[in-house]
């Protein structure tokens, strides 16, 4: 009973209207409890909600993209930075753990359907930052994190693939 309402919470908190965040808790660092990698650009932090084994969230330090909806063929390099530190933190962290173990993408922004109707805003923080989750919880992905569900929930690779097509 309580994964059911937990799950009625979550859709009901969707952002299904516009919303502008006025402040972005990824830009001050004092919100970071567990900094597991960081760099010039990119850093990594442990999910405070874990949804699996491992969950961490790989951003930019500079926040210039909210989302993939906002990504173009321009931040190409930006992904590729994101991607070289998920695969660094699985190395370094989970060796021998298999790929098929891993769940790695983002939440889907809000964009249009049809005219003035919006499928809703999924990500609750508007800073692009990737999810890599470690044997996941199998609520949370099939839930929260679902890969058979392009609306909510979109894979690195494919994203990947989709901005590389973009810079051409």
């Amino acid at each position: 009973m309580e994964t059911i309402q937990r799950v009625f919470r979550y859709v009901a908190n969707l952002e299904w209207t516009e919303k502008v965040q006025r402040t972005c808790i990824f830009c001050d660092r004092a919100n970071f409890a567990n900094i597991v990698y960081e760099d010039e650009d990119i850093i990594a932090i442990e999910n405070i909600r874990l949804a699996g084994q491992s969950h961490w969230l790989i951003l930019p330090k500079t926040h210039t993209i909210r989302d993939i909806e906002a990504l173009n063929g321009d931040h190409l390099k930006t992904l590729q930075a994101m991607d070289r530190v998920k695969k660094h933190l699985l190395s370094q962290y989970c060796a021998g753990v298999p790929r098929s173990a891993v769940l790695s993408g983002y939440h889907r922004g809000r964009r249009p359907l049809v005219g003035t109707i919006y499928y809703p805003d999924i990500i609750s923080i508007h800073h692009l930052h990737l999810h890599v989750i470690v044997r996941p919880k199998w609520v949370w992905r099939l839930i929260k994190y679902p890969s058979w569900l392009p609306l909510m929930w979109k894979s690195d690779a494919r994203v990947m693939r989709e901005v590389q097509r973009l810079g051409l």
